[in-house]
């Protein structure tokens, strides 16, 4: 396959990118189908040479691409056989340059147990999600700073699935990893890692009152309304409508609680 081929496969999916960006989901289709074609035959052209992970690793990130836009569009049978694929092509690419390939796994893993669960088919989502997880802790012992929030967003779909599927004491273990996660970043470095903080607790606080662990939720609901009115502080617009309903789930679990 020729360079000209491969330039023509990055224009498409930069124009995937805009038109997806834009909404235009029937174009960008057309183009990241048009590109996972040419990188489909580029894979196969460069099967056993150097650049094969290479271009392995360009047909998942488009066959990715796709089922994102399929999963956004009630294409679902479509795009769990599109994430399916690239699953299955960053095993490949795992085996043949890890650095690649197991980052990109996970993600395709947490993305897979997404759209297994909206399918409703949630011992499969936990599978995927279990997987997505145990690589991510791995990664996490060697490029920390980028697998912790990942880590953390997988740890929280596996606590949800796991909470409906009635392990609620598995549930809550997984959510509070995922908020311990985060707070060792938030530690780190405070100001990029309150939002994310205040979402992991605000999600545990959920699964606490569903649990019944009302006196549990109002500790972890104070928490919450003491990051996000700090958040307020610098952004109000975005923030101010965060708070008011935070504060009214830490009044009614307090109510709640009061009540019990």
């Amino acid at each position: 396959m020729g360079k000209r081929d491969l330039e023509q496969a990055r224009i498409l999916e930069e124009r995937f990118a805009e038109h997806a960006d834009a909404g235009r989901a029937q174009e960008a289709l057309a183009a990241i189908d048009e590109a996972i074609d040419l990188r489909r035959q580029d894979s196969q052209d460069s099967q056993g040479g150097q650049d094969d992970a290479a271009s392995l690793n360009a047909l998942a990130n488009a066959l990715y691409s796709r089922s994102l836009v399929l999963a956004a569009t009630d294409g679902s049978q479509a795009a769990l056989e599109a994430i399916g694929e690239a699953t299955g092509i960053w095993r490949q690419v795992t085996e043949k340059d890890q650095a690649i390939g197991m980052p990109n796994l996970a993600l395709a893993l947490t993305a897979m147990s997404d759209q297994q669960a909206a399918a409703g088919d949630d011992e499969a989502a936990l599978t995927s999600v279990d997987e997505a997880v145990k690589i991510y802790t791995f990664l996490q012992g060697v490029v920390p700073d980028q697998a912790m929030l990942p880590t953390a967003s997988a740890l929280g779909g596996q606590a949800i699935i796991r909470f409906r599927m009635g392990d609620h004491t598995g549930a809550l273990e997984a959510m509070t990893e995922a908020v311990t996660t985060v707070r060792m970043l938030a530690v780190q470095d405070p100001e990029p890692h309150r939002d994310p903080l205040a979402v992991a607790l605000n999600n545990l606080a959920t699964l606490q009152v569903r649990a019944g662990e009302i006196a549990a939720a109002v500790g972890t609901l104070e928490e919450v309304a003491t990051i996000v009115s700090k958040l307020t502080d610098t952004e109000p617009d975005v923030y101010k409508p965060v708070l008011d309903t935070v504060l009214a789930n830490l009044q009614q679990a307090r109510a709640h609680a009061a009540a019990s």
